[in-house]
C-alpha cells in the first residue's frame, strides 16, 4: 500500500511540472491561428514554342487567401493555405501544405508541396489546359513584423506541365513562382 501512495505521489509531481513547464513555453504564439495573406508573385512560365526552342512568359501578379496555422510544438508549426494567383490570363486556386520551423527569434522558414487547379474555361483567351491540377515545391521564409503581421518570401518550383497558349505561341508550361508578402492573424 505504501508502495501505490508513493507511485502516486510521484505522478502527481510529474504531472504538475510538466503542466507548469507546458504553460510557460510561449505563451504569447497561440495554438491555432487563422488568418489572410497575399502580396505578389513573379511568374516565370517555362516552356517550348512550336519549334521546340525554349519559350515562355515573365510576369508580376497578385496573389492572396486564407491561411490557417497549428503549433506542433513551442518552434514548429503546420501551416495549410487556400490562395488565389494569377500569371498571364489563367487563375490559379492554390492549395499549399508548409512546414514551418522558427529558427531564430521573429524568423522562421517553411517548405513543402502545393497543389495548384485551374478553374477556368477550357480555351479561355486562346488557352489549352493540359492538365488542371499541378504540383509544386515551395520553400521560404518569414519575419515577424509585430504580433500579428509577418513579411514573407517564397520560391515555387513547378513538376507539372499544365497548359499552353496558343496566342504567345508557347506550350507545355510550368510555372515557377518568386513570391513576396504579408501574412495577417486575426486571432
Amino acid at each position: 500500500m505504501k508502495s501505490m501512495i508513493h507511485k502516486i505521489s510521484i505522478c502527481t509531481c510529474l504531472l504538475f511540472i510538466i503542466q507548469k513547464y507546458n504553460s510557460q513555453i510561449e505563451t504569447d504564439v497561440k495554438d491555432f491561428r487563422i488568418g489572410m495573406k497575399g502580396g505578389l508573385n513573379h511568374s516565370v512560365v517555362n516552356a517550348t514554342d512550336d519549334v521546340g526552342e525554349k519559350s515562355g512568359y515573365i510576369g508580376t501578379e497578385l496573389y492572396g487567401g486564407f491561411v490557417a496555422q497549428k503549433r506542433l510544438t513551442s518552434r514548429s508549426f503546420i501551416q495549410v493555405s487556400a490562395l488565389i494567383s494569377y500569371t498571364d490570363d489563367v487563375t490559379f486556386i492554390e492549395l499549399p501544405i508548409y512546414y514551418r520551423y522558427n529558427v531564430y527569434n521573429k524568423i522562421s522558414v517553411f517548405g513543402g508541396l502545393k497543389l495548384q487547379y485551374i478553374p477556368d474555361v477550357q480555351y479561355n483567351n486562346f488557352n489549352y489546359f493540359r492538365k488542371r491540377l499541378g504540383v509544386n515545391a515551395d520553400l521560404g521564409a518569414d519575419y515577424q513584423i509585430i504580433k500579428n503581421l509577418y513579411f514573407e518570401a517564397s520560391f515555387s518550383k513547378a513538376f507539372t506541365k499544365q497548359y499552353d497558349n496558343t496566342a504567345l505561341d508557347y506550350y507545355y508550361s510550368k510555372r515557377n513562382v518568386y513570391r513576396i508578402g504579408f501574412t495577417y492573424y486575426i486571432n
